[in-house]
């Protein structure tokens, strides 16, 4: 009840300003702002609300300042699918002042039916963690009563489908014990973070995702999502956060009733974390699952320095977003071309950070900049390069985006 009034509360002003008083409505909307500005920096998150008409006090300001320094340094990525998406959603408006006009309420409704969908989950999962708690002692008691007899603990009829029956992913359709599977919605599965170490969500390779899906509708929803539950019951997505983005994008056709796809019944499979495992347990399901698939070496746990990581991922973003042109979702793309995937890795691999002491993103950001203007120098009094096509050193230099025609750069 509480969080279907307070969606009417949220809906009434198209002019917002965010709060820090006590109340719940204020601090969902707090919420809501924080998952669409979590991972932009002051500046980016200033302009971003700005262009929303959302206005952000002093206190909340501090708030959101504490958040994005403390997702800095521990690398963490808390959103879930459906606050991702709308936040990319955001920031697609936000470079276009009539379109961030039109779309503000769309955008704000989008982020608050994520944001309340993943926070109606949360609570569902401490209650499921309660009674599951409570029951426990009630058969303890048992146990106890029924000692004396000599009888084995009995199972208490009806008591073990509570257990069966997710709160938020639904039944379970196996229970192996080391994992569960269930059938569950694309929409609950939205609802849930990101493993806090899990490779950056692109939203643009959702999209394309999205878009190919509906040329092959016929082939279904090939391939499983992992998910991690810890100790308290909390989920996060160790695999398939790209295809949960797609499904969350096909979710907005099926209501309108425009795709004919069952968006209801996915399979997933989630390896619950016993209260004996280490704290590395989701590090390790997490390299088991990508040891067959090609993960970068950035993106693996425990490889890169979280900074470090932090800073190649923004740079390399920004360098995607003001050459969109040149960047292709595929890794296999050819120059002049670069994946974004493929950039991050190599700036790694190539040890960019450590050779140039780079120490912030805005130093790697320049540092490639540079290279640019040196490449684009070289090849404008230069023509004859008989390693690049005709076709590529044109289109190189008619956006002035030399990078991805060579890899040299990087070790220069």
């Amino acid at each position: 009840m509480v969080l279907r009034i307070s969606r009417n509360i949220l809906r009434t002003e198209a002019s917002r300003s965010l709060s820090t008083s006590t109340s719940i409505f204020d601090n969902i909307k707090l919420k809501i702002a924080s998952a669409l500005t979590s991972s932009l920096s002051t500046t980016d998150r200033d302009r971003l609300l700005k262009s929303l008409n959302i206005n952000v006090s002093m206190q909340d300001q501090q708030h959101l300042d504490n958040q994005h320094e403390e997702n800095v340094q521990q690398g963490k990525i808390n959103n879930s699918i459906g606050e991702a998406v709308a936040a990319a959603i955001a920031k697609e408006a936000a470079k276009n002042k009539t379109l961030a006009e039109k779309q503000k309420d769309h955008i704000w409704k989008q982020a608050e039916m994520a944001t309340m969908e993943r926070v109606k989950n949360d609570l569902l999962i401490q209650e499921r963690k309660l009674a599951m708690e409570r029951w426990q002692k009630e058969l303890e008691a048992e146990k106890k009563r029924v000692a004396q007899e000599e009888i084995n603990a009995p199972t208490v009829e009806g008591d073990g489908n509570e257990d069966m029956h997710h709160p938020v992913l639904g039944p379970t359709v196996v229970d192996l014990g080391y994992k569960r599977v269930h059938l569950a919605s694309a929409q609950a599965l939205s609802s849930i973070p990101i493993w806090e170490k899990q490779r950056v969500y692109r939203h643009d390779r959702a999209k394309g995702m999205a878009s190919d899906k509906m040329k092959s509708l016929e082939l279904g929803l090939p391939g499983i999502i992992a998910l991690h539950e810890s100790v308290d019951g909390r989920l996060s997505i160790l695999d398939g956060q790209h295809r949960v983005g797609m499904m969350t994008i096909l979710q907005g056709k099926a209501n309108d009733g425009h795709l004919q796809l069952n968006l209801n019944r996915i399979l997933v499979e989630v390896f619950p974390q016993s209260s004996s495992a280490t704290d590395d347990h989701a590090k390790d399901i997490f390299t088991e699952i990508n040891k067959a698939e090609p993960v970068k070496l950035v993106d693996m746990p425990g490889v890169a320095k979280v900074q470090d990581r932090r800073i190649i991922n923004d740079a390399s973003s920004i360098i995607h977003e003001n050459f969109p042109d040149m960047f292709k979702p595929s890794q296999r793309c050819r120059p002049p071309h670069l994946n974004v995937d493929n950039l991050r890795d190599s700036i790694f691999a190539a040890g960019i950070i450590k050779k140039h002491n780079l120490k912030t993103k805005n130093a790697l950001l320049q540092w490639m900049l540079e290279k640019n203007e040196e490449l684009g120098n070289r090849y404008r009094k230069d023509d004859s390069h008989p390693n690049v096509s005709e076709t590529a050193m044109a289109k190189a230099k008619k956006f002035g985006f030399f990078l991805g025609l060579d890899a040299a750069w990087l070790y220069e």
